[in-house]
């Protein structure tokens, strides 16, 4: 091809195979079909080895967030009728706001030092955060298989982290 897609000097060494060439045609592969490059963020951040919090880890998290949110909902019981109101979104909120924000964590994530990213290591939205939090009902709802999931996938993820491909990560 005059291209140089498949044949470029860079992949194929001028005809000569080495052992580098199936790591350069995968990449080539990987920018035809989804833009992504050898030099991209993306590539270089996998490079490293990535640390997921495990089952166990992010239970404590979630504790700490529950005790977290019912100290909130205390005290909007003594605001009369707009307490309860606010009480139904504080928790959607709580998790989507902290999960998109900068830290990438909420509270009970910051204390052991877990992340929530998406896929490619990188910042989740608002929506998709969002997204993670109503799909997690649906890992409670089925008997807790989708939280138990978490155990025992390669990238410790649970169910509603593969429906909205999140993944938590652990500092190093």
């Amino acid at each position: 091809m005059s291209n140089g897609i498949f044949f470029h000097n860079d992949c194929w060494n001028n005809g000569h195979n080495n052992h580098n060439n199936t790591f350069k045609s995968s990449n080539i592969i990987l920018h035809l079909m989804f833009g992504i490059n050898q030099k991209t963020k993306i590539t270089k951040k996998l490079k490293n080895k990535t640390i997921y919090g495990g089952f166990w880890v992010r239970m404590l998290a979630g504790i700490i967030d529950f005790v977290i949110l019912w100290v909130i909902y205390l005290i909007l019981l003594f605001i009369p009728i707009f307490g309860w109101i606010i009480g139904l979104f504080a928790s959607w909120l709580y998790f989507a706001v902290q999960h998109s924000s900068s830290k990438q964590a909420t509270l009970g994530m910051r204390a052991l030092d877990l992340k929530i990213a998406d896929e490619n290591l990188n910042k989740i939205s608002f929506w998709r955060a969002s997204g993670n939090y109503f799909v997690s009902y649906i890992s409670g709802l089925i008997l807790f298989i989708g939280f138990l999931m978490i155990a025992f996938t390669k990238r410790k993820q649970g169910l509603h982290n593969l429906v909205s491909r999140t993944v938590f990560l652990r500092a190093k």
